[in-house]
């Protein structure tokens, strides 16, 4: 996919104008990705280390790496210099780079770098004023461009063959772990350059655990099957669960699957451009919460995706005014311990129509 890096870049200048920031440290993968096209795979950030930051000025774009890296620099990041690093260390690099340009007020990624890297920084070059710069970067990647959107849609659409392809596959008697793996080895099978995540698979009463890892437990009949996965394609990630019915199961599971189908729609319709995230959140809340199911449901309702499977907006505490173009989540849930767990969820573009689906997997019951 090409990386309209000029672009992106023209607009971090503007907002470090705005907040008066002579240079940006840019540091955790998906921002790198995002600004420069540079690709590390996934966990290698940990072996690289800082090898890939990015030091961005009003009037410079620089790209540092190790000899690992020098030359995948500067093949992928199309408009930047790159800053051949030797052995130096980060802390030892960047307040080098950074005097060299009297850049005074730095922004850094809090998230991304350590207290110690950053203390590091500070106490080599003393004259510093380092401020966090993680909102301003969120804030490049809140709403996706078309060409954004048309990747996360091709990761859906591989999920959502991938979830045909279990229907047709998932036995009573099989393990979490077996289902989990013939997931993850269909989806790199069949074009996913990885996983969006670790796969979750939960059976039975484990499904009560919203964020289970899948075991040696079996699926059994008179049950269910909670499945939570995502691939990725060209960097860009899905996301969807649904909540399988093993044979026959009770009126309860029945009501509860019903009650979550509800509350996720209500929420599609209260979601437009213009209104908060939180009032999205409010909404599916208050239909479970008057069905008598309002503590089951404790996670919030749902959250950006991109580049990063979990990104802003972050529906529950997302006060301001959805925008146009943005892509989150719609995951309602009820969750009784030692009983069952129930969740749905389904991607959305948000459109001046209102929310657009991306994913489109059957939504009502589905027997085994």
């Amino acid at each position: 996919m090409r990386t309209p890096t000029a672009a992106r870049l023209a607009r971090l200048r503007a907002e470090m104008a705005a907040a008066d920031l002579h240079a940006v440290v840019v540091s955790s993968e998906a921002a790198i990705r995002h600004l420069a096209g540079f690709v590390l795979g996934r966990g290698e950030r940990a072996t690289a280390g800082w090898s890939g930051t990015l030091l961005i000025t009003a009037e410079e774009a620089l790209i540092c790496a190790d000899s690992r890296y020098v030359e995948q620099a500067e093949a992928q990041a199309t408009g930047y210099t790159v800053v051949a690093a030797g052995q130096r260390r980060m802390h030892e690099l960047l307040p080098e780079l950074l005097v060299a340009r009297e850049a005074l007020h730095v922004g850094l990624e809090a998230a991304a770098i350590s207290h110690a890297d950053a203390s590091r920084i500070a106490e080599t070059a003393p004259g510093l004023e380092l401020r966090h710069a993680d909102a301003l970067l969120s804030e490049l990647r809140i709403v996706k461009e078309p060409d954004e959107v048309a990747a996360i849609e091709r990761a859906c659409a591989l999920g959502d063959a991938a979830f045909d392809h279990l229907l047709g596959w998932i036995e009573p008697g099989m393990t979490e772990a077996q289902v989990a793996w013939e997931l993850e080895a269909w989806l790199r099978t069949n074009g996913a350059e990885a996983l969006a995540f670790e796969p979750l698979v939960l059976a039975g009463p484990r499904a009560a655990m919203p964020h289970g890892r899948p075991s040696d437990a079996t699926v059994e009949a008179g049950n269910v099957l909670l499945l939570d996965f995502g691939a990725q394609v060209d960097g860009y990630r899905s996301d969807m669960t649904r909540t399988l019915f093993v044979g026959e199961v009770s009126d309860e599971v029945r009501g509860i699957h019903q009650l979550v189908r509800e509350a996720q729609a209500r929420a599609l319709e209260v979601a437009a451009v213009g209104v908060s995230g939180t009032d999205v959140d409010a909404a599916a809340r208050e239909v479970i919460g008057q069905a008598g199911y309002g503590e089951a449901f404790g996670h919030g309702l749902g959250h950006g995706i991109g580049l990063d499977t979990h990104e802003d907006p972050f529906l529950v505490r997302y006060a301001e005014p959805l925008r146009a173009g943005m892509v989150f989540s719609v995951e309602p849930g009820v969750y009784l311990p030692g009983v069952t767990g129930i969740r749905i969820e389904d991607l959305v573009v948000l459109t001046d129509q209102g929310p657009r689906l991306l994913t489109s997997s059957p939504r009502e019951p589905i027997v085994l």
